[in-house]
């Protein structure tokens, strides 16, 4: 983190590194195998479970949904050829002529502020139709994005870990840091990205997953250009500075 910046800050530096939580593969494989074993009407033999079962990575191709299934599937030991017929894209969804028996699990790893899968919800609707029981099944996902996803869609969301108001650094629920701290972290946050200094839609985070920092994580830590150069960097590549 630009660490000759934080000469006469180091103390804070420190506390946020303290603070910051790194979920590894491994723990997003055995919370992708909780969550699906919670869900009653499974069984990994098709003779026992309930209805048709298909399972996608949520989004568009190319974003984190369709890379977590591949951690889904080995999570829940689906990797073998036999259960390849589980797994479809969102546009075969019509062709499959869903009941109300049926379900659909979306995957992910990280929900943030609930906008992308609010966003989603015409498409899913139009694709799915009315019937079947939809599911999202993520790592973690914000209180705030799981009030909205369950406000705004029909989805069901499944999440491992769910962070409070008090995981916000910038939220007066949060004891780690003083409104001092809040002033120096957000004048670094402005150098790091200055269009989202708290992190993308002000969730303040110090969130880490072991494949990707989520930009809801304050930017000191994940954003990485010529004039800042991140711990945790959501892209190898350097981005142009913003702003």
């Amino acid at each position: 983190m630009a660490c000759s910046l934080w000469a006469s800050h180091r103390d804070v530096a420190a506390r946020v590194l303290d603070c910051v939580e790194v979920i590894s593969e491994r723990e997003i494989q055995q919370g992708y195998r909780a969550a699906l074993s919670s869900l009653s009407a499974w069984n990994i033999d098709p003779a026992v479970r309930t209805g048709q079962w298909l399972f996608l990575g949520f989004g568009k191709p190319g974003e984190s949904g369709q890379s977590m299934l591949r951690l889904f599937r080995e999570a829940n030991s689906l990797t073998s050829a036999t259960y390849d017929s589980l797994f479809c894209s969102i546009t075969d969804l019509p062709s499959k002529r869903l009941t109300s028996r049926d379900y659909i699990i979306f995957v992910d790893d990280f929900s943030g502020t609930g906008r992308q899968v609010a966003g989603m919800r015409p498409t899913i609707q139009e694709l799915v139709g009315a019937n079947a029981n939809c599911f999202l099944i993520v790592t973690a996902a914000t209180r705030a994005a799981i009030c909205k996803i369950t406000s705004e869609t029909s989805l069901q969301l499944v999440s491992s870990i769910i962070l409070e108001e008090r995981d916000n650094v910038f939220h007066q629920q949060c004891v780690n840091f003083s409104e001092d701290d809040c002033k120096i972290l957000i004048r670094y946050g402005r150098r790091a990205d200055n269009k989202n200094p708290r992190g993308f839609g002000e969730c303040g985070l110090l969130f880490v997953l072991c494949h990707k920092t989520p930009n809801n994580t304050i930017p000191i830590l994940h954003a990485h250009h010529a004039k800042w150069k991140g711990l945790f960097p959501r892209y190898l590549q350097p981005a142009p500075v913003r702003g």
